[in-house]
């Protein structure tokens, strides 16, 4: 039963969570496809289930009296002088004490299964709501529990997920929930798009049908939409979890309308790598939390996921289902062959403020000083603390390198200003130098012969050096797209030295501008220090050195393109073609850069 989990459009209980909250979301889980097997009647045969609640053998297939003898059962769970008699039951008692979890959300549950042995339709979508009030809220309600993070305005954004998810699995199940005598579209929808049984057994779904699948898909995105907030207010492992829930479902739409909305021949599944994709879009959500801890905001569309709308017109080849981002109060249209729009554009997340930038970086120091201290355990809920701290055990990683890339970012969201090369030599350490070091730190260096231990301290330096040279690259390639933020890295000095102290918000120079010679000025800068950094290559094992090439190489090309045509910075982002990052990669691959280096004892690869 267990092994079901498998199967869900969302991860259950992922290897990723601490051991402790693996185990109660699975005990969880297990009482929750019990009582649907129950209510399906897709328990294992031969009665033994309803034999350990007390029942007879021949009982199984009595839903109702499976579903009593459950519940009387469950009730054991919360009497400490009485044992449950179901094993799954029993393995519940211990996650309902850790967690102090109420038996209402379990008893929703239960009472869902008796609705379907009583109702097998829904005349309205409010009907339909109240049914995902005892199928499935109760479940986020729970994990919420299990996790310690439920409040009232988080509890209602997990129902809002829940409730989305089942109308999802409901529509993914048309054709089999019909075998079953049941019909979870709602029949005053079914109505409107004309739509009757008879097109629910059809091999494949006609116009019609298709058109009422999408009407449905977009109510389930437009829920989705409502708690998908709930994600960024948590954080850590839970955050990754909860985003899976969001992304399961996120998924399971998009495979639903990749069918043309066609769920008769199948249920359409998501792939697992378009699931990894929308967790890690999701994951990315950050909410504002309010006195709740969670965001006041809901955001005005699913990231990427098409939400539907009929629109009345003339008869035609086609119907144009369009994006919107609610499902509500729509009149009665006339419907077609269905075609998808491609997805709108993203919306953009709102800036953080400085302040709140500052905060989240002095959270980030805090992190690494408990780190320092020892104070990141293994199933310690963030996944980031955990994963820094085992590579800071494994490797010889230099921690004050990440203290150094803070004050960086700090520099940038004060808005700092450079007067000189040294000075920005200095902001180039922290934010490119370091993680040179850094990654030296990972890589380690290959002793060789020729190579002195004098040598081999060196490539500390040679990797600062290589981050210094990449981001003056950046800085250069970036001059217009910074001056458009406010930022202007380039030293003042430099700027006055050719007459180029006016920002650079066109796609020419400023008048009177030497800004070629500017630009010129910079690269044989930031070659000298190619040149410098790349005497790391032949410090480096095979396979770290070509990592290194190839990263260190396009940067390399990419400065000689900009030299040759300055004003090309200002017109948009210069960048390699394919092709030409592909050769670089090869040769990185093959050694051919580092035997350069070593050919020359320095200088840059060819």
């Amino acid at each position: 039963m267990l092994a079901k989990a498998a199967r869900e459009n969302f991860p259950v209980a992922p290897f990723f969570l601490p051991r402790a909250w693996r185990t109660d979301l699975m005990a969880v889980y297990g009482y929750a496809r019990l009582v649907d097997d129950i209510g399906d009647g897709d328990l294992a045969p031969g009665g033994a289930d309803a034999e350990l609640l007390g029942l007879d053998r021949d009982q199984a297939d009595d839903a109702l009296a499976m579903l009593d003898a459950f519940e009387a059962d469950l009730r054991r769970v919360f009497r400490p002088a009485a044992e449950p008699r179901h094993p799954l039951l029993r393995a519940l008692r211990p996650t309902v004490q850790r967690h102090g979890l109420d038996q209402e959300p379990f008893l929703g549950l239960i009472e869902a299964n008796r609705q379907d042995q009583r109702i097998r339709r829904y005349a309205t979508y409010q009907d339909l709501l109240d049914y995902c009030e005892l199928s499935a809220n109760p479940v986020g309600r729970l994990v919420l529990g299990i996790t310690g993070t439920a409040s009232p305005e988080r509890i209602r954004r997990s129902d809002a997920i829940c409730t989305a998810l089942q109308i999802i699995e409901h529509l993914q199940d048309v054709a089999e929930d019909l075998r079953r005598d049941r019909v979870y579209l709602p029949a005053e929808d079914m109505k409107r798009f004309g739509v009757t049984e008879a097109d629910l057994a059809a091999p494949r779904g006609g116009v019609r049908l298709r058109a009422l699948v999408a009407k449905e898909a977009e109510r389930a995105a437009a829920l989705l939409n409502e708690g998908t907030p709930l994600v960024g207010s948590v954080h850590g492992r839970l955050k990754v979890l909860l985003a899976g829930f969001v992304a399961g479902g996120r998924a399971a739409l998009r495979a639903v309308a990749a069918a043309g909305h066609d769920v008769l021949p199948g249920p359409p599944r998501p792939t697992k790598l378009s699931l990894l994709r929308e967790v890690g879009r999701h994951c990315e959500e950050r909410g504002e939390p309010d006195r709740e801890g969670i965001s006041a905001r809901v955001r005005a569309s699913a990231r990427g996921v098409p939400l539907l709308r009929g629109r009345d017109r003339p008869p035609g080849p086609q119907l144009r289902l369009r994006h919107q981002a609610a499902a509500d109060g729509e009149a009665p249209c006339d419907v077609g062959p269905v075609r998808l729009l491609p997805p709108g554009r993203r919306h953009r997340r709102r800036p953080l403020d400085p302040e709140a930038k500052r905060a989240r970086l002095a959270d980030t120091r805090a992190l690494l000083d408990r780190m320092r201290r020892g104070g990141i355990e293994e199933d310690d809920t963030d996944p980031v603390a955990v994963a820094l701290a085992h590579a800071a055990h494994r490797f010889p990683i230099p921690l004050d390198a990440l203290d150094e890339l803070i004050d960086g970012v700090l520099m940038d969201v004060a808005g700092q200003t450079y007067e000189t090369w040294d000075d920005l030599k200095g902001y180039c350490r922290c934010v490119a130098g370091a993680i040179g070091r850094l990654s030296l730190g990972v890589f380690g260096t290959a002793p060789r012969t020729g190579h002195s231990e004098d040598e081999l301290e060196r490539a500390p330096a040679y990797a600062d050096t290589l981050g210094l040279a990449l981001q003056l690259t950046n800085i250069l390639r970036d001059v217009r797209e910074d001056a458009a933020t406010g930022r202007t890295y380039l030293p003042a000095d430099d700027l006055a030295k050719f007459g180029c102290t006016a920002a650079f918000h066109g796609s020419t120079a400023p008048p009177d501008a030497d800004f070629t010679g500017l630009v010129h000025f910079e690269v044989r800068r930031a070659r000298a220090l190619f040149a410098e950094g790349f005497r790391l290559l032949p410090l480096l094992d095979r396979r770290s050195g070509a990592c290194v090439s190839a990263m260190a190489g396009i940067y390399r090309r990419l400065l000689d393109r900009i030299a040759k045509d300055p004003a090309a910075v200002l017109r948009g982002r210069v960048s390699l073609p394919g092709h030409e990052k592909a050769y670089v990669a090869v040769r990185g691959l093959a050694g051919l850069d580092a035997r350069a280096v070593e050919r020359r004892g320095t200088g840059r690869p060819v």
